[in-house]
């Protein structure tokens, strides 16, 4: 069991590391003003509201409310733990890390989903080991060099090999104590018609499908056997902690070089990304179907705008490329395509072309999406027939009038005007009908655009929230005391209460921890608030206020806060007098009245 990271250690960690620097690795941020802006990673939206601040250190997201310094960022993104997320941020700074702070959970008793993380992670090093270190790993390992993927490699994915054996793991984790129902639960196994457990994965190599933090969360396990009659790969089942929709192959690895080169490689399948890994691409991603879903376009918006396909080279990777790119049309991306020569995957190009060739194509060989389909429309037609010249002219016309770029249009235009060896002007007086056409045709809804403009709604409609002049109040009153210790210390002195609780939660939180602490660091106050607290305190420092308060202003807020259960009385007695005076009831009016005058001289005198 790991000791309790000292507080010596956390300042440590907190004065070497630079909140924009981390977050950046998971969002990217814009420049705005002072602070620095990006797309939220806890929730989808158009319209960047996600806000970090360097100068105070904290990060905010006005839409959905979260924030928090850096700690908080990494507990929420990766699921651990404080003192985990304090180790992950040092691992991230290069800060040395005493063996004695090591932070390790070996309980399985959290949650079922730390539990589910908790085994996948074993069942990889146990393959992993079985790989590299068994008699019964030795042909997949074989099977692997051939491919020349080599040790280091395999380190680096964490490559293992699932025996033939039926209840290999299954017994593994019995011998843990794990229960039936989290094994059921877990995808490992598969049940016969018995009812009875067996391991999923038999005579497999596996590869370790990871989250974005870097947790293995599945497995795809691809047969050695060509000759066998079960399918080529096999991967996991959804799970609690594993939807194939949301999951992207080596994004946790991939995304400092997305992030470096401006751009993600998407291939097509999982042996790809390794070897162009190895060749030296690494911002290579794989999707756990056959075309990106919302959810994984989402995660990736947070780290590029550029998206290059490099499919197979042979017919059928050409087909799912164009496939892609019409089912590709969010408009936060642009997109290109990196065609592989000779009818080659990127696996087999790379091993027999080389790395520098692989990589020359990839920084040079970048098409347009419209160059890549006017060459695949030329694949289906004889351009020495008059008809199939005529119908590519025509479904070239269908994609360009598609395009914004006055010179792209243009561009377009010209190549297909001198290979056709028709005017200009003729291809641009049908491109003007087909607009004409396809304004008339298009419906008055269109369904993504609907959902575009909800989201931006729900976002503006949070963002404009109004508060009341007592919670104002409470903001900008408990905004100073957080800044300015002498205003805690006064308003300490006078047993003050503000009215919602959230504000007096904090505020109490405050009074503790200046107890315990004079030297306030408002980094170490926020790990010790819980969620609520930390969202609502990196959201009161990230509001607007001016370098220094008055007098006035702070008397004003205070009046305001305290004068709330009066105006309370008031308001409620005179609901009771509207009562009274519509059932005639004149004995109760003029008592009502009397106390309505009393509260009224003690609000004046407030």
């Amino acid at each position: 069991m790991a000791t309790r990271i000292p507080q010596e250690f956390i300042d440590e960690v907190t004065s070497k590391t630079n909140i924009v620097d981390v977050l950046s690795k998971y969002v990217q941020l814009k420049k705005a003003g002072k602070n620095f802006v990006g797309l939220c990673p806890f929730h989808e939206e158009r319209t960047p509201s996600f806000t970090v601040t360097e100068e105070k250190q904290f990060f905010h997201c006005f839409s959905c409310g979260r924030g928090g310094n850096v700690y908080k960022f990494i507990m929420e993104m990766e699921s651990k733990s404080f003192p985990e997320a304090v180790i992950e941020v040092a691992k991230m700074g290069n800060i040395p890390i005493p063996d004695s702070y090591q932070t390790e959970n070996t309980n399985y008793q959290n949650s079922d989903s730390r539990t589910l993380l908790k085994m996948y992670e074993e069942t990889a090093k146990l393959y992993n080991h079985i790989l590299l270190k068994t008699e019964n790993g030795s042909g997949a390992l074989k099977y692997l060099n051939q491919r020349e993927i080599d040790n280091d490699l395999i380190k680096t994915f964490n490559l293992g090999y699932a025996p033939n054996n039926s209840d290999l793991l299954l017994q593994f984790f019995k011998d843990r104590s794990i229960s039936e129902d989290i094994l059921r639960k877990s995808g490992l196994f598969a049940e016969n018609e018995d009812g009875q457990l067996f391991d999923r994965f038999r005579d497999r190599m596996m590869v370790p499908i990871t989250d974005e933090a870097g947790n293995v969360v599945a497995f795809s396990g691809r047969i050695l056997d060509k000759n066998a009659s079960t399918a080529k790969y096999l991967n996991s089942p959804e799970t609690e902690i594993f939807s194939k929709s949301k999951v992207l192959f080596n994004l946790s690895n991939a995304k400092k070089s997305i992030r470096d080169n401006q751009n993600v490689i998407l291939f097509e399948g999982f042996m790809d990304v390794l070897s162009a890994y190895k060749a030296g691409v690494k911002n290579g991603v794989a999707s756990m179907g056959t075309s990106l879903t919302d959810q994984q376009l989402y995660t990736l918006s947070r780290l590029t705008n550029q998206i290059n396909i490099c499919y197979d080279g042979d017919d059928p990777g050409v087909e799912a490329t164009y496939r892609a790119l019409t089912q590709l049309s969010d408009e936060r991306f642009t997109y290109g395509v990196i065609s592989v020569p000779d009818q080659k995957d990127p696996d087999e190009y790379i091993r027999s072309e080389g790395f520098e060739k692989f990589n020359s194509l990839v920084k040079n060989g970048v098409q347009t999406p419209i160059s890549f389909i006017l060459n695949y429309f030329r694949r289906h037609y004889n351009l020495n027939n008059e008809h199939d010249q005529l119908e590519f002219l025509n479904q070239s016309l269908q994609e360009i009038v598609k395009l914004s770029s006055p010179v792209e249009i243009d561009m377009y235009v010209g190549k297909v005007a001198d290979e056709m060896n028709v005017s200009k002007e003729s291809i641009n007086k049908e491109l003007d009908s087909l607009r004409r056409s396809n304004a008339i045709k298009q419906p008055a809804n269109n369904y993504k655009d609907i959902q575009k403009v909800s989201l931006e709604r729900a976002t503006a409609s949070v963002r404009s929230n109004k508060f009341d002049r007592i919670e104002k109040s409470e903001r900008c009153l408990l905004y100073w005391t957080l800044n300015f210790p002498e205003l805690k210390a006064n308003l300490k002195g006078n047993n003050f209460h503000f009215v919602h609780d959230n504000y007096q939660k904090l505020y109490e939180s405050l009074l503790a921890f200046g107890d315990i602490n004079n030297n306030m660091e408002m980094s170490d106050f926020m790990n010790g608030l819980d969620d609520g607290g930390k969202n609502l305190l990196a959201e009161l420092e990230m509001m607007k206020m001016p370098q220094e308060y008055s007098e006035q202003e702070i008397e004003d807020y205070i009046s305001n806060i305290n004068n709330y259960d009066l105006e309370s009385q008031v308001s409620e007695i005179n609901q009771q007098l509207k009562q009274a005076a519509m059932v005639g009831d004149n004995k109760l009016q003029l008592e009502l009245t009397k106390q309505l005058i009393d509260l009224r001289k003690l609000l004046t005198s407030n």
